[in-house]
């Protein structure tokens, strides 16, 4: 089925309750039927869906397990396998009991940290606290009890961890009392800002139950608020609504500004400044305190697109109480630019580095047509050869990464997806001729996925790119979003799953490198692999009339990186660093809860890093340089100077630009022989 066919009878069939507001009931309802008809993989919902669902929201519920001990659940066991009876009669009075229940132990807890804050806390080292291999699930205690003292350790662990981070820590004993206090104030504002959840405990526990819904059908399917939604769109697009500031926290846990993004009208009439302690919001006649208040629950309230105008109080460095009232305008989200620079060394290649798949959702530009843009300017000063930078881009924009790889070749087809009814859909460059013709290398990492492995596994297929640096982290699943209703959420919903035109699927294992680099997490972090409920990989049959051309053989360039790599500098250290954090996190650490204890065990983890400064430093390969139009932009722009200078030492200290320049460099000589 056409993917514009299927979002119109999604959208339909969401408009069926458009009329009166959702229940959660009807939510729930509506959810389920949606991803049963139009999921890639559905499931049937029954037991299994209800053990996962119940399982998993308490989870979500106490993702440190802190709140909740295994005594404790076992009062609600009557519900563990009966949720997806209950859904399938339209019965949700249970929802009420998961809210009953998180609001008494939250109290509970509240409560516990209040004896804890009254007691005498031992620092002697008699009691230890064990932290197993880091891939181990985190469990919840046994009994309340055990659970309390749970409590008591980590009260004492942060205490002491805050003195250790202390510029020049000395006399625990003396200042001990002032850091308990700071702790068990941080500790209760942790259960306050729980308790005076945005919209109310119950519509978070609504909110948590629906995602963790969908959730069983894969890691990628979701449900969205309408301020989640607006997050993500933000995520994807090239401009916001905002307010155009930046919060974050003091060293005393106070809620400051801590920029203001240029061009807004906050940063013009500079009526609020960085620094500046915030005391309150409101909007919409809601007011909320930022006492215990988390940097989260002020971005939901300032993201409720409910909320266009925003009240500020804050208090200024000179003690002054002001009221600025500013109003969300449409703000270009500068992470999502894209600038070339040239490269000039024995080659002159050029370097564009691509932070995500973004599009401006109005016009349906987006990153394709900038990085075109780009293209056109590298062109013109006739460079060498390319470096397409993929790293740490998650995505975005499917459409976008199609018209980009259409730039790279002349016609033929990008790749194929396959729906639930095993429809196939050939993803094709409709467009004859290139923007670029001349040798391309794509670096990429475990943080590249689904359309930077779309674009990646494309050309490499094509003999079009040579790929570089880190495997990837496996998403081949493409999702949609479609709303409930406007103001009821959304639903993001896994409809397809992509294929390479030779019928081979990255989906939960990756893109290996065609020349590989040592990575610093290599063992630690799985990507797709490691979460719950992954569509797993597989091949199909590809029936697709095009001649594909055979593998190109890198082997004389693999072997030139490796030699080099394996003297590298940057490289050893970081082969040192991974194996050196890889037996650190995977061996049990039992540790007495003193100062020396724990400091023996930040000792241990910051030597693996000691020598980490030898990862960036700067080489003589090349020399990176602006293109000259763009010059005369930083002349009269004294940010984008800033900035333009900061990306330009990142680039002159990065060992993976560098050897990738080397590997390109090796190409275009071997070319030309």
């Amino acid at each position: 089925m056409h993917t514009f066919l299927r979002f119109i009878l999604l959208f339909v069939v969401t408009t069926t309750f458009a009329q009166t507001e959702l229940s959660f009931c009807n939510k729930s309802s509506l959810i389920l039927d949606m991803l049963e008809k139009n999921h890639y993989k559905p499931k049937a919902i029954d037991d299994e869906f209800s053990n996962y669902v119940f399982n998993k929201l308490l989870e979500r519920l106490d993702d440190r397990r802190m709140l909740f001990s295994k005594a404790d659940i076992e009062s609600l066991a009557p519900l563990k396998d009966k949720l997806d009876d209950y859904l399938l009669d339209g019965k949700c009075d249970f929802v009420n009991e998961f809210t009953v229940f998180y609001e008494k132990h939250l109290k509970q807890t509240q409560q516990t940290i209040k004896k804890i804050e009254k007691s005498r806390l031992d620092f002697s080292g008699k009691d230890t606290v064990t932290y197993g291999s880091f891939k181990e699930k985190s469990q919840f205690s046994k009994t309340p009890e055990t659970l309390h003292k749970r409590w008591a350790k980590k009260i004492r662990v942060d205490i002491i961890r805050d003195y250790l981070s202390l510029t020049n820590p000395s006399n625990f004993p003396k200042i001990k009392t002032q850091l308990k206090q700071k702790v068990i104030a941080e500790n209760k504002c942790f259960i306050v800002d729980k308790l005076q959840a945005v919209n109310g405990l119950q519509a978070h526990i609504e909110t948590t139950f629906l995602d963790v819904i969908c959730s069983y059908f894969d890691p990628h399917s979701s449900f969205f608020d309408p301020t989640d939604n607006a997050t993500f769109m933000n995520s994807i697009g090239t401009e916001t609504s905002s307010i155009g500031v930046w919060f974050s926290k003091n060293s005393d846990g106070k809620i400051v500004v801590s920029g203001l993004q240029t061009g807004s009208t906050a940063w013009k009439e500079k009526e609020i400044s960085a620094g500046d302690l915030v005391l309150s919001l409101e909007a919409n006649e809601t007011k909320i305190s930022t006492t215990c208040l988390s940097l989260v629950s002020l971005y939901d309230f300032i993201n409720d697109e409910n909320n266009k105008k925003i009240t500020i109080n804050v208090l200024d460095d000179k003690n002054i109480n002001k009221t600025v009232v500013l109003r969300k305008e449409s703000l270009k989200i500068e992470e999502n630019a894209v600038n070339s620079f040239i490269l000039k060394g024995e080659q002159n290649i050029g370097y564009i580095s691509l932070p995500s798949f973004y599009t401006n959702l109005d016009y349906g530009f987006g990153s394709a047509n900038d990085i075109a843009k780009e293209l056109f300017r590298l062109n013109a000063v006739d460079i060498d050869g390319l470096i397409l930078d993929l790293r740490g881009n998650g995505g975005g924009s499917m459409k976008q990464a199609i018209d980009l790889a259409g730039m790279f070749i002349d016609k033929g087809p990008l790749g194929i997806y396959r729906d639930q009814a095993d429809n196939k859909t050939i993803v094709k460059d409709f467009n004859r001729g290139t923007l670029f013709t001349k040798p391309l290398v794509i670096l990429i990492n475990g943080e590249s996925a689904s359309a930077s492995e779309f674009i990646a596994a494309a050309l490499r297929d094509h003999n079009r790119a040579i790929i570089v640096g880190t495997k990837t982290y496996g998403k081949g699943t493409i999702q949609q979003i479609v709303p409930l209703r406007s103001e009821e959420g959304f639903l993001r919903i896994t409809i397809e799953k992509m294929y390479g035109f030779k019928g081979n699927s990255h989906q939960a294992v990756g893109i290996e490198p065609d020349i590989a680099f040592p990575s610093l997490l290599a063992g630690i972090e799985d990507g797709e692999s490691a979460n719950s409920n992954t569509i797993v990989s597989d091949t199909i049959q590809k029936d697709i009339y095009f001649k594909i051309p055979e593998a190109a053989n890198y082997e004389s360039l693999r072997a030139q990186s490796m030699a080099r790599i394996d003297k590298n500098k940057a490289s050893i250290t970081i082969r040192e660093i991974n194996t050196n954090l890889q037996n650190y996190l995977n061996s049990e650490r039992k540790m007495p809860i003193s100062v020396a204890g724990i400091q023996k065990d930040r000792d241990t983890f910051n030597a693996i890093f000691e020598k980490s400064d030898a990862i960036e430093m700067t080489h003589k390969t090349f020399e990176v340089l602006n293109l000259a139009d763009y010059k005369e932009i930083l002349a009269y722009n004294k940010n984008k100077a800033k900035e333009n200078s900061y990306a330009i030492k990142n680039i002159q200290t990065d060992h993976e630009i560098e050897e990738t320049y080397h590997i390109l460099s090796d190409y275009i000589k071997q070319l030309a022989n």
